[in-house]
């Protein structure tokens, strides 16, 4: 395996037709007034944080010579399934929380609670059959990839689409261990240098929020200048 995951493997390319979706939606796309904070608009511009785990057991961290031990696994929150835009910002952290777990366990089972409709999962799952097969293992970091906001609210699609537009990065700390005795770093196997700007998009599926992302540079589509600036649910 001459190569674990590029960047782009790990968080998708978007497809011919979510780019004309978007782009036939570009004169309704606007900022979405913040439903959590009466009165005034709340920012959630910033680093996206995790802290809804489940305990399994004693956590010991991996290292270059084992796998991790009963890491802490992510939790759907329940604030997933307003349709607020708390509600989103949930499930963005939760995304990030299940795609870090993959990366450190191989396990997908957390991230398919955010992920539904498979968008990000099939782009995925080399991390699954990387540990599955014994191939190797991540380990320096639980946090493997970062990521923050750098709007301050989610701009609208349509009535089920909304965008948030981020910028993400591997920890230097990140390593891949291969059991064939290679160590190579997360950030040297990304298709280029510095932060990755993409957008989280979000639509309202079954009572929750589901997420997936799609590079900036390939939306085609820009907001408008007008501004939702009252109600308390999207």
């Amino acid at each position: 395996m001459s190569t674990f995951v590029t960047r782009r493997a790990a968080l998708g390319i978007a497809t011919t037709t979510a780019l004309a979706s978007l782009t036939a939606c570009a004169s309704d796309i606007r900022p979405l007034s913040n439903q959590s904070t009466p009165g005034e608009q709340r920012s959630y511009k910033g680093e996206l944080k995790f802290n809804g785990y489940e305990s399994r057991g004693t956590y010991v961290p991996a290292t270059s010579s084992k796998k991790a031990e009963n890491p802490p696994k992510p939790v759907p929150p329940a604030e997933m399934k307003a349709k607020t835009t708390e509600g989103m910002y949930a499930a963005i952290n939760y995304w990030l929380a299940s795609f870090n777990y993959l990366m450190i366990t191989g396990d997908i089972e957390p991230f398919k609670a955010v992920d539904i409709n498979r968008n990000d999962i099939y782009k995925a799952e080399p991390f699954v059959e990387f540990y599955e097969k014994n191939t190797g293992w991540v380990y320096g970091t639980d946090a493997p990839f970062s990521a923050e906001l750098t709007e301050d609210a989610p701009q609208k699609v349509d009535e089920q689409q909304y965008r948030w537009l981020g910028v993400g990065r591997y920890n230097k700390e990140a390593k891949i261990h291969y059991t064939d005795g290679r160590e190579l770093t997360m950030a040297s196997l990304s298709s280029g240098p510095g932060d990755y700007e993409f957008f989280f998009i979000l639509e309202y599926q079954d009572g929750a929020w589901t997420v997936r992302n799609e590079p900036a540079k390939l939306t085609t589509s820009s907001p408008s200048s007008s501004a939702s600036s009252s109600g308390t649910s999207i």
